[in-house]
């Protein structure tokens, strides 16, 4: 399965948290840069290698996208609102300023020469008009409005005040987002 495949699996299985989600279509997917809305937009962030040789993705680090590769703006400044980042048993929620602000505050000018250098760095492919930068996931983590367990089971499980229903205890997590 290739990687376009491999990602709308993800938007699909993050949606399923959300009884009333829609997806972008292919268009706003690319120029606005979100995947799904539920009365917000959040572009969904796969598991990724750090290098196209490597074996595994790595739940440690996360790419962000500065500019594309048409050199327009990159998905961290698109119209999505909040963007969620896979890990191996949960989902990172961050909101889009919070992220610019992190990177405006602490991504370095300087550009290397490959991904695995691109910490806090920028690195551009060669031929290519695109900008990225590699970021800890335990600072992601630190700027996240939630983290969100994966499996059913944990999903069952509840804070203080929430509501036995998943739905209805999503929906008022998703209402704390947005009074933020």
């Amino acid at each position: 399965m290739g990687f376009l495949s491999d990602g709308k699996l993800k938007e699909k299985e993050f949606a399923s948290f959300f009884k009333n989600a829609s997806f972008s279509a292919k268009e706003k997917d690319i120029n606005e840069h979100w995947d799904v809305e539920i009365k917000i937009k959040i572009d969904v962030k796969s598991l990724k290698r750090i290098n196209r040789d490597d074996y595994d993705t790595n739940e440690n680090y996360h790419f962000v996208e500065i500019k594309n590769v048409n050199g327009d703006d990159g998905w961290v400044y698109g119209k999505a609102d909040y963007f969620a980042f896979e890990l191996n048993d949960y989902w990172v929620i961050v909101e889009k300023l919070s992220l610019q602000n992190f990177i405006k505050d602490n991504v370095s000018n300087t550009y290397v020469n490959s991904p695995d250098e691109a910490l806090y760095c920028l690195y551009q492919r060669t031929g290519r008009k695109d900008i990225i930068t590699l970021i800890k996931t335990i600072d992601l983590i630190v700027i996240s409005t939630d983290v969100i367990k994966k499996d059913l089971e944990a999903r069952l499980k509840h804070r203080i005040g929430d509501s036995i229903i998943m739905e209805k205890r999503v929906k008022n997590r998703i209402n704390q987002l947005l009074k933020k």
